[in-house]
This record gives structure tokens, sequence and C-alpha cells, in this order.
């Protein structure tokens, strides 16, 4: 069985944001064909990135594959979108690596192939892509590829949580309430979940752990890491279910941590039950106007 976490349909404004300060040198024609997708002239697009692709522009090769697999403008086909993710993956464009990596681990256009995709996976890693580190501490995490090693997969994720992914801290914050790898750790856990929740969550299709909002939520609710507090509870849980953590957990989750089966929209139910309708009022003000933010740890020097 194949676990995937990374969903890649998600907007072009954020799927092509990490070219903008990499941008070909015929710029100008790449950023009408960009505007073109991003406002649904597919036709354009196409037409400028053909030729931008016939001149060998490798981010017009990659948005063509990206169009391809996920079927705008022209009819989904992940063997082209794959060529096209090889074209550019072969000239050391790390998003299109991560891609390629993607493509093989799901059988999208070619016979899934783990081992490769760790391949990919691990050349995007290594010029600093957040998504494939995730993606490779996944593979490390679930032995998808390479015998399991939670060690190396937790060392991908710290780096990955360096460059501020709110899905390894998550991931981490997770390490530490359960004792997965690391020594367990509530109040270290409350932090990692503090960090990545008060971010909007780079991930929240995934299921086989809950958003960095619930489980802060759940860690408030019942006072561990922190002071007992429903009113902040709620407020999290909301945010949760608001943000799309409303299903249960997949399998991996209750079988690695034994992750809690209830949705944020139960958690937030059960918890109203025990509070007043004041506190209930506030924690929903609070919900309201809450607006990310990263936050800084202060920490004590060393003498």
């Amino acid at each position: 069985m194949v676990v995937v976490f990374r969903n890649p349909f998600i907007s072009f404004a954020v799927t092509l944001w990490t070219l903008a300060s990499v941008l070909p040198a015929n710029a100008g024609q790449f950023e009408d064909a960009e505007a073109a997708v991003n406002t649904g002239d597919y036709v354009t697009a196409l037409r400028l990135l053909g030729t931008l692709a016939d001149q060998d522009n490798t981010y017009a090769e990659r948005l063509l594959g990206i169009m391809y697999i996920q079927g705008r403008g022209v009819p989904q086909d992940y063997a082209s979108g794959m060529r096209w993710m090889r074209i550019a993956a072969n000239k050391g464009l790390a998003d299109a690596q991560n891609w390629v990596g993607i493509l093989y681990q799901r059988s999208w256009g070619v016979e899934r192939n783990e081992a490769e995709a760790v391949k990919w996976f691990r050349l995007a890693a290594d010029q600093g892509l957040v998504a494939a580190q995730n993606n490779l501490a996944d593979t490390y995490l679930l032995g998808l590829g390479v015998p399991q090693d939670f060690g190396e997969a937790f060392k991908w994720y710290r780096i990955a949580a360096d460059q501020n992914s709110s899905y390894a801290e998550n991931v981490i914050g997770i390490g530490y309430e359960h004792g997965l790898y690391v020594a367990q750790d509530d109040a270290e856990a409350f932090r990692w979940y503090r960090r990545a929740a008060n971010r909007i969550y780079e991930r929240p299709g995934d299921t086989w752990i809950h958003s960095p909002q619930y489980n802060i939520g759940a860690m408030y609710a019942s006072g561990r890491g922190t002071a007992q507090d429903y009113v902040r509870a709620l407020m999290w849980f909301t945010l949760a279910a608001a943000f799309g953590d409303t299903k249960p957990p997949g399998p991996l989750g209750i079988k690695l941590v034994d992750t809690s089966k209830y949705t944020a929209l139960e958690q937030r139910d059960r918890l109203m039950a025990l509070m007043t309708s004041a506190q209930i009022t506030e924690a929903e003000r609070m919900a309201r106007e809450w607006r990310p933010h990263p936050i800084v740890t202060i920490e004590r020097l060393a003498k």
C-alpha cells in the first residue's frame, strides 16, 4: 500500500510562487503565460508556453507539465505531464524534480517506482526545496523506496522546519507528543505545534495526522504542555475545522501514534458542552479575529 501525503492539486498562485525569484531571460513572455493560466485563458497560455518550450525554456516546460497533470486547458494526461516534467527536471529545476518524484510514487503516467521517487525527491531536497524535503522525510518515515529510518526522516523534517514548513513543524510536534523517535515531551510538543498553528497549514489535505491547529487545541483542552484553557482550545478547534481538518485520521496516524479518532468538529462540540455561553462567545471571537503570524521564541543565551 502506498500512502501519499502531499496534495499537488493546489492553486497555481501557490504552485508557481517558487519561480518568482528565478524567472527566465524572456521573463515577460513567461509572466504573460503564467497570468493567462491564472485567469483561465488557456488558449493564450498554451500558445505562449509552446513558443517558450520550443526555445528550451525550462520554466515553460515545467508549467506545461503541471497543466497536463492537472488537466488545465488540456485533457488530463499524466504521461504527457511526466514527459514535460522530466525535461525540466533533467535540467536541474528543483520543483520539476519533486514533481517527477510524486509521479513515480503515485504511478501517474509511469510505472510505480518508489526508489526512483526517492532519487528525485533527494535531488530537489538537496537544492533546498521544502516540499521535496518533506516528501523525502515521508519516504523514510514510511519506508517507501528506502528502509524505514525515523532518524533520517526527522533529520529532513528539521531541515524543512528550519525553513518554516508548518507541516514539518507539526510532524516534529507529533514526535514529541507521542515519543516517536524523540523523547516524549509535552512542553516541546506544544512549542512545535504553536509554531505551526500560527501560520496557514501548508498541507491541509493530509489526514494521517491532524492539523497543528487541532493538535494545539487538544493540548489546551487537556492541559498538556501548557495550562488548561477551554477558551483557547475551542478557538483552535474552530480554526482547525475552518481550515479543513474535518475527517477522521488515516490508518497510518492511528498505527504510528494512536492519534485521536475525533474530528475537529466533534472535538469542538464535545468541548462546548463543558463551557459557559460567555466562554464560547469569547472563543468564537478569538477565532474570528485570528490572523496568521510567526512565533518568535526567546531562548536564554549560553554563558
